[in-house]
C-alpha cells in the first residue's frame, strides 16, 4: 500500500488555512489505496521519507507555493502532488508571472512594480481619473496585502500594507466587471466558476474566501464564454509548465479577459474551489484526491 505524507502548516500566515485543506485530504483520503499520515512542514524531515511515499503537498503560501519543498523533494527524488519548483517559483512570483504570461501574449492587466514609497503619481499608468488598481505583495496568497484603490491618494498606504507580506509589491490596472477561476486536472479544464463576492468585500479577498456565507460560485453556463476561460486558463498553466492541477484566476472588463494568478496549491475542503468544479464534473472528492496522487508517480 502507498504511503502518503501530507504535509501542511509551516511559519506562512496562510498556515491556518493549509491545515483545514490537509484534515480534509486525510479525512477523505481512500484508505483502501493509501496509508495517510500528516506532518507540520515545522516538523517535516525528508530524511524520515522512503521509497514508497508520496508527499502530498498541502501548504499554502511560503513554502508550499514558492518552490522550497519541492526543490527539496527533486533532490531527493522523492514524489509529490502538483507543480515543481520551477513551476511554482514562477507562479508564486507575480511579477514574474506577468512576464511569463506576456511572454506568450496572454493578456494580463497593465501593473507597475514597487519596493518602496516612492511612486511616481504623474506617470502615463496613473493619468485616467477614472481607473481602479490593486495593489498586491508581488509573493503571497490568499489575497493577504491586497487592496483595492479607487483614488490615488490612497496608492502609497496600500503599497506600505502590501510591503508587510513581500519585498516588493505590484500596482495593477483593475478590471472590474468580473472575475472567474477555472480548474486543471491533468491537462482538463474544468466547467469554469464566476465568483460574486457579497456583503463586505468588493472583490474575492480573505473575507469572501473563508469568512462569507454570501459569497456566491456559480458555474459558467454561457458556452462561448466558458470555452474561452478554458482556452486562457490551458495556456497560462502550460506557459508556466505547471503538472497535474492547480487553478488559473482570471478578470474581465467587459471586453476582454486577462489573467491575473495560477495557484499551484488550491485550497482543498469540501468548500472550496477546484473541489467544487470537480463535483460538477462529476468527480467524487475521494476520487479527486487519488487522481492527484496517482498522477504524482507517473
Amino acid at each position: 500500500m502507498k504511503e502518503v505524507v501530507i504535509v501542511f502548516g509551516g511559519k506562512s500566515v496562510e498556515s491556518e488555512i493549509s491545515k483545514k485543506t490537509a484534515l480534509s485530504i486525510y479525512k477523505n483520503i481512500d484508505r483502501e489505496k493509501f496509508q495517510a499520515s500528516l506532518v507540520d512542514y515545522l516538523n517535516f524531515n525528508v530524511q524520515d521519507l522512503n521509497e514508497n511515499t508520496v508527499v502530498f503537498i498541502a501548504i499554502h503560501g511560503k513554502a508550499g507555493e514558492d518552490g522550497e519543498i519541492q526543490k527539496i523533494l527533486e533532490q531527493q527524488n522523492i514524489p509529490f502532488t502538483g507543480s515543481g519548483y520551477l513551476s511554482s517559483s514562477y507562479c508564486w512570483d507575480k511579477e514574474m508571472s506577468k512576464k511569463i504570461l506576456i511572454e506568450n501574449s496572454i493578456n494580463t492587466p497593465e501593473f507597475l512594480h514597487v519596493d518602496n514609497l516612492d511612486i511616481d503619481l504623474k506617470k502615463d499608468f496613473f493619468q485616467n481619473p477614472n481607473e481602479s488598481y490593486f495593489v498586491k505583495p508581488t509573493a503571497s496568497g490568499s489575497s493577504f496585502g491586497i487592496k483595492k484603490i479607487n483614488k490615488l491618494s490612497e496608492i502609497r498606504e496600500a503599497v506600505k500594507e502590501a510591503l508587510k507580506y513581500s519585498k516588493s509589491a505590484i500596482i495593477e490596472r483593475a478590471y472590474n466587471f468580473s472575475e472567474y477561476t477555472v480548474s486543471i486536472l491533468k491537462g482538463v479544464a474544468f466547467q469554469p466558476l464566476e465568483i460574486v463576492p457579497n456583503g463586505n468585500s468588493v472583490f474575492y479577498d480573505y473575507e469572501a474566501k473563508y469568512l462569507s456565507t454570501l459569497t456566491r460560485k456559480e458555474l459558467v453556463t454561457n458556452e462561448i464564454l466558458s470555452q474561452e476561460l478554458k482556452d486562457l486558463a490551458l495556456r497560462a498553466f502550460d506557459a508556466h509548465f505547471c503538472k497535474t492541477w492547480g487553478r488559473v484566476d482570471i478578470v474581465s472588463d467587459g471586453n476582454k479577459l486577462a489573467v491575473i494568478d495560477l495557484n499551484t496549491v488550491p485550497g482543498f475542503t469540501e468548500l472550496s474551489l477546484f473541489p467544487i468544479s470537480a463535483k460538477a464534473e462529476g468527480i467524487s472528492f475521494k476520487q479527486l484526491i487519488t487522481e492527484i496522487i496517482v498522477d504524482a508517480t507517473n
